[in-house]
């Protein structure tokens, strides 16, 4: 267990307003999207895109307001886009104590689940989550997310995808004051920041956290909207693919407007749910943001 009860980053929550269309976007795109999901207990929908490397995205709708999903639904009176950070833990309730004993504000466990209809028939998947108030300084909510039935999440079927995605490569992070918010990320996860060049990198044990000014980004995303938003935030992501000419062509069959340079596939915040998006297969940071 690393730092925290922390082992990297689990999966990355995209909160959009109408979850058919965020769907039907990331589907043009070449990505495999699970069946619609309903947490039971939160009163929220979802879909989600599962890749082999133990991670995914999460598409996220609020269907009646709930305490645990407040976040998300003030979000969305203002923005779509990235609203949280979910990570990697074996026990959510022995982390959410060694979080309090370094001086984070972690709140009790919650525990839900929702149904998923299998070949073998339905069974519930079950989480346990514990959340920790850093937004204003990192960006976005951050939590701890434990899995109690990853073989019902995981599936087969699920991790394949025709733009030959495997993975989430990077997190990005728009800030101000790059070097405070990647401190701040760097404590939570027990690693040291990287600088290079305009921006900072943050190891995690797994998915690194890139976080730079809004500036730097619009090196990638030119112009885009989502770069107008208050910083700190979660900006945007980076998906690693195992061949970049077939994940080009998802991309042209969508329509999506694209930028290609550098061996990066740059995809506008307007067309992916409010987040930039990238696609790299080798990934390098000074390819992204020079």
């Amino acid at each position: 267990m690393g730092a925290h009860g922390i082992n990297g980053i689990d999966h990355l929550v995209v909160a959009v307003r109408d979850l058919d269309k965020a769907r039907d976007a990331y589907q043009r795109m070449g990505f495999t999207i699970t069946p619609r999901g309903r947490h039971t207990e939160l009163k929220s929908i979802n879909h989600t895109i599962m890749f082999g490397a133990d991670d995914y995205v999460e598409l996220l709708a609020v269907e009646e307001p709930h305490p645990v999903t407040a976040y998300y639904s003030d979000l969305l009176k203002t923005r779509e886009g990235i609203a949280a950070l979910a990570l990697k833990t074996d026990d959510a309730r022995a982390a959410q104590r060694l979080l309090a004993e370094a001086g984070y504000p972690a709140s009790e466990a919650v525990d839900f689940g929702r149904p998923v209809a299998l070949p073998e028939g339905t069974r519930d998947a079950r989480f346990t989550i514990t959340q920790i108030d850093i937004a204003s300084q990192v960006g976005g909510r951050v939590f701890l997310c434990q899995h109690h039935t990853r073989d019902v999440v995981w599936r087969p079927e699920y991790v394949q995808h025709d733009n030959t995605a495997t993975g989430l490569a990077a997190l990005v992070v728009a800030a101000d004051d790059p070097d405070a918010v990647a401190a701040g990320y760097a404590r939570l996860f027990g690693t040291a920041v990287e600088e290079q060049g305009p921006a900072r990198l943050v190891p995690t044990g797994d998915t690194p956290i890139i976080v730079a000014t809004p500036a730097a980004l619009h090196w990638g995303w030119t112009s885009d909207p989502a770069l107008a938003a208050p910083t700190p935030f979660l900006a945007g992501f980076v998906v690693r693919v195992a061949d970049l000419d077939r994940a080009q062509q998802s991309l042209q069959k969508s329509k999506f407007p694209t930028v290609v340079g550098n061996g990066v596939l740059r995809v506008s915040s307007a067309s992916a749910g409010g987040a930039l998006l990238a696609f790299a297969k080798d990934f390098d940071l000074r390819a992204l943001i020079p």
